[in-house]
């Protein structure tokens, strides 16, 4: 049996689920064969996976790493032009390899060039609604964002519901991370919350102390991993380290930092005391379970990974980036993480890792990561793949 997994190359979440759920099939004796684009891709085929390269299609951020709204406007008609690329790919694709199933992960054009060609197709969504960032909002401008979001959520959820099964990698109310982007109109028919679909679960990898050991961590540690679209992952890492510089961080306090690079070194440099920075941690998830804290961008993924690893949280999110800011205010409202707005006015960043250093933070996300631990997204997508594969038509 051959699964074709199609990842969207905006950011490295959207791949990072669909290696999961690679995973998953490959024990279940099933292979695959990805289809993406950009940085995801490159991660993709550094993970040991085959990976089809498409035509990118994406939203712009500027040198800040703020969306830039005029920009992708600006850059709509070429857009369009690489969709119908894709589309043109994906069927190329598909059609030659004739997978017995196929999995988009927020990918239309892959959706589209399934249900072409009759072919069982699951879709994984984070993101029903989309939130336009507006820097300098007028009573126009909050009208015209509110028709057009609305505009949007109708016209893609027409093609979403090509699908044969919507399944939303979120943990279901009142836990959900996007809520935002989820939860303000009714889900489509034949949705499902699943929870998050990671790589790997803390229950499958050895204790904390023992990984602590093999890492030779000493005192607290804090892994701070930041991706995103463009040069964002490396701006924030950044702002980060430049937030740090100006403070001295506890004697025993290390911090490890991601510029989420997947092409560049997984060297470990210490640029100051206490602090490692690389451009890829290739061991991400062996440090994810030593650590004490995480620090984000807010994406969906990892904001989840650090609820489901009971780790506070520290996510220094850009007010443009609409998602991440819900993301990050809804782990806030848990209370297991804080939200540091880059270009806000905000509490010192040294104290707000003090924060979530504390003891009252860790046992606040321990416990929440009790609760949420059996909701395993890639299980139960790669299991409704099985079964669409084998029914070999819609359901």
């Amino acid at each position: 049996m051959l699964a074709y997994l199609a990842a969207c190359g905006m950011g490295l979440g959207h791949a990072s689920r669909m290696l999961a759920v690679a995973r998953r099939l490959n024990d279940a004796g099933v292979k695959v064969v990805f289809s993406s684009y950009d940085k995801a891709a490159d991660m993709i085929e550094r993970s040991g996976y085959p990976c089809l390269r498409t035509r990118s299609v994406s939203y712009e951020v500027d040198e800040e790493g703020d969306v830039d709204v005029r920009r992708t406007l600006a850059k709509g008609p070429l857009n369009l032009y690489h969709f119908a690329r894709q589309l043109g790919d994906e069927l190329y694709f598909t059609g030659t390899l004739e997978p017995q199933i196929v999995i988009s992960d927020s990918r239309l054009s892959t959706l589209l060039a399934a249900k072409i060609q009759g072919m069982p197709a699951l879709l994984v969504l984070s993101q029903l609604k989309v939130i336009i960032p507006i820097k300098h909002p007028s009573k126009e401008k909050l009208e015209t964002k509110g028709l057009v979001e609305e505009g949007l959520y109708k016209l893609l959820g027409r093609f979403w519901l090509l699908a044969d099964e919507i399944e939303v990698p979120d943990f279901p109310p009142p836990y959900t991370v996007a809520k935002a982007n989820l939860l303000d109109e009714p889900p489509p028919p034949r949705t499902r919350f699943v929870g998050p679909s990671l790589p790997v679960w803390p229950d499958e990898m050895p204790s904390r102390d023992e990984v602590r050991e093999e890492l030779g961590v000493k005192g607290k540690m804090v892994l701070a991993s930041f991706t995103g679209v463009g040069k964002e992952g490396k701006v924030l890492a950044d702002v980060f380290l430049e937030e740090l510089s100006k403070r001295n961080l506890p004697d025993d306090v290390s911090i490890i930092v991601s510029r989420g690079s997947p092409t560049g070194s997984s060297r470990l440099e210490e640029i100051s005391k206490g602090v490692l920075v690389c451009d890829w941690l290739q061991e991400r998830y062996l440090y994810m379970r030593a650590a004490d804290a995480l620090v984000s961008h807010g994406g969906h993924t990892s904001v989840m990974e650090a609820m489901v690893f009971g780790l506070p949280a520290l996510h220094l999110v850009r007010r443009t980036h609409t998602e991440r800011l819900g993301n990050s205010r809804s782990a806030e409202s848990l209370g297991v993480a804080k939200t540091y707005l880059v270009g806000g006015d905000n509490e010192d960043l040294v104290s707000l890792l003090k924060w979530v250093l504390s003891d009252e933070a860790w046992s606040a996300a321990q416990k929440l990561s009790r609760e949420l631990i059996h909701f395993k997204g890639d299980e139960e997508i790669a299991s409704r793949a099985l079964k669409l594969a084998k029914a070999g038509v819609a359901l």
